[in-house]
C-alpha cells in the first residue's frame, strides 16, 4: 500500500531541520515514522550515508580514529558506526604510526595548558604543528581534562545563560544515554554563535556534520540537564510538540527571546516593510513568547498556525522595527547577520499609523518613533491603562 503523500510544507520542513534535529524529532513534528523521514530525506539529496568516501574523510579518519574512536569519527563525518568499521579496515589507521620523536617545548607546554579547554581541536593542531593524538597524550600526562561540566554557567540567570537557554529553546537538543550520562547540544549553519556558546561554557568542541552545511556542538552534563528541566517544568528531552514557556527571572526576557530568534526566528524585508517571524511546533511556548513580547514592549504579535500544525508569531512594519531594536540593542551576545539586519532596521523611516502605537511603545521607544511620520488619529486613554486596550492593536 501507498504512504501518506508528502506536502510541500512537509518537504520544506524536512529540508530545513534535517540533521539538525533528531530523525525522531522530525518525524513527531510532521506526524509521520521515524522510517518515513529516513526513506524521504536521501530523495532529497539530505542524506550523506551513502556517499563514496572523499579523500578528505580517509585522511580523517586514518588520523584520528584512534584518538577520537569509531562512535565519535561517525558522528563527525555524518556515517554510521559500521561504515567507519568497514572503511577502517580497508585504508588501515587502527595502529598508531611510528615516526620521529619531537620533544615538546617550554612554550608549547604553556600553550597548551593555557588553552587546552579552550580551543577547538582543528585550531590547536594548526597552533602547534602537531596531531591531535599527540595532543591527546600530551595533555593526558600532564593531567588535563579536555571537558569540564559546564552547569555552573546555567546555574543563575544571566545575560548569557539566559540568551543560551533560549538559543537551546529554538536549536538545542539532549539524548540520554543513562542517568549520568546525558548530552546537551546544539545544531546552525552559523558556526560562529556555536563557537561564542563554546567560550562562554570553556568545553567542548564545534564539529561540521558529515557533508551538510551544518555544524554541532554539544556537552555531557547530567547537572545541565536537570537545570533545563527545572526551567522548562519538563523533560527537555521530548520538547519537539511540547516544549513549555519557562519561568525566566525577571529582566532577562529579551536576553532569552533573542537566543530563541537567533534559533528558529526570522528577520526579513517584504513588500517594502520589516518583518520579525519566529516558529514553534509547541501552543504553550507561542503563547507564552506573545504575552511577553506584549507585557515587556507593548508589541501585540499576530499568531497563527500552518498545515503541518507548526505554530508561528510575527509582527510587521514599525513593530517590527521596535521588537528588534528591544532584542538586539547593545546585546553582548547575538547571531552576527541577524544583529546586523536589527541594526539596518533601527535606521528605518516612513510612514506609520498611530493606531499600530501602543504607549508602552510610546515609552520605551521614542528614539525609533521620531523618525516615522504617524498618520491618524492620536488615541488618547484617561484613567486606563494601555493593556485595557491592548486588543484594539
Amino acid at each position: 500500500m501507498a504512504g501518506k503523500r508528502w506536502t510541500q510544507g512537509e518537504v520544506e520542513y524536512l529540508t530545513k531541520h534535517y540533521g539538525k534535529k533528531g530523525v525522531e524529532e522530525i518525524a513527531e513534528a510532521l506526524g509521520r515514522t521515524a522510517s518515513a523521514v529516513q526513506s524521504k530525506a536521501p530523495q532529497l539529496g539530505l542524506s550523506a550515508q551513502n556517499n563514496l568516501w572523499a579523500e578528505e574523510e580517509e585522511r580523517f579518519l586514518k588520523e584520528n580514529y584512534l584518538s577520537l574512536g569509531a562512535e565519535e569519527c561517525a558522528r563527525r563525518l555524518g556515517r554510521t558506526v559500521s561504515a567507519v568499521h568497514g572503511k577502517i579496515r580497508l585504508v588501515g589507521g587502527g595502529r598508531p604510526s611510528i615516526g620521529p620523536r619531537v620533544e615538546w617545548s617550554e612554550e608549547e607546554l604553556e600553550f597548551l595548558l593555557q588553552n587546552y579547554q579552550k580551543l577547538a581541536w582543528g585550531e590547536m593542531v594548526e597552533a602547534l604543528g602537531r596531531t591531535e593524538q599527540a595532543i591527546q597524550v600530551r595533555a593526558s600526562m600532564l593531567g588535563l581534562q579536555r571537558y569540564v561540566d559546564p552547569y555552573p554557567f546555567f546555574e543563575n540567570w544571566t545575560e548569557e545563560s539566559a540568551y543560551v537557554i533560549g538559543f537551546f529553546a529554538a536549536d538545542g537538543w539532549a539524548s540520554k544515554r543513562g542517568p549520568e550520562s546525558i548530552r546537551i547540544g546544539f545544531a546552525q549553519k552559523d558556526a560562529d554563535i556555536l563557537y561564542a556558546i563554546r567560550d562562554l561554557l570553556q568545553t567542548g568542541d564545534v564539529s561540521k556534520h558529515g557533508n551538510q552545511d551544518m555544524h554541532r556542538y554539544y556537552v555531557q552534563s547530567a547537572k545541565t540537564y536537570r537545570r533545563l528541566c527545572a526551567v522548562f517544568c519538563q523533560d527537555v528531552c521530548r520538547k519537539s510538540h511540547t516544549l513549555k514557556w519557562p519561568a525566566i527571572a525577571k529582566g532577562y526576557e529579551r536576553h532569552f527571546l533573542r537566543g530563541a530568534v537567533d534559533g528558529d526566528g526570522s528577520l526579513f524585508r517584504s513588500g517594502g516593510l520589516w518583518r520579525i517571524t519566529y516558529t514553534t511546533s509547541s501552543k504553550d511556548f507561542v503563547d507564552g513568547l506573545v504575552e511577553t513580547v506584549l507585557r515587556e514592549t507593548g508589541i501585540q504579535l499576530n499568531v497563527g498556525q500552518n498545515a503541518i500544525g507548526v505554530w508561528h508569531a510575527r509582527c510587521t512594519g514599525i513593530k517590527a522595527v521596535c521588537l528588534a531594536d528591544w532584542l538586539y540593542r547593545g546585546a553582548n551576545i547575538a547571531l552576527a547577520r541577524k544583529a546586523k539586519l536589527a541594526e539596518e532596521m533601527g535606521k528605518t523611516s516612513g510612514l506609520a499609523r498611530w493606531s499600530s502605537i501602543t504607549p508602552k511603545m510610546r515609552e520605551m521607544f521614542p528614539h525609533i518613533l521620531e523618525r516615522y511620520e504617524l498618520i491618524g488619529d492620536e488615541p488618547t486613554f484617561e484613567n486606563e491603562t494601555w493593556l485595557d486596550h491592548y486588543e484594539d492593536w
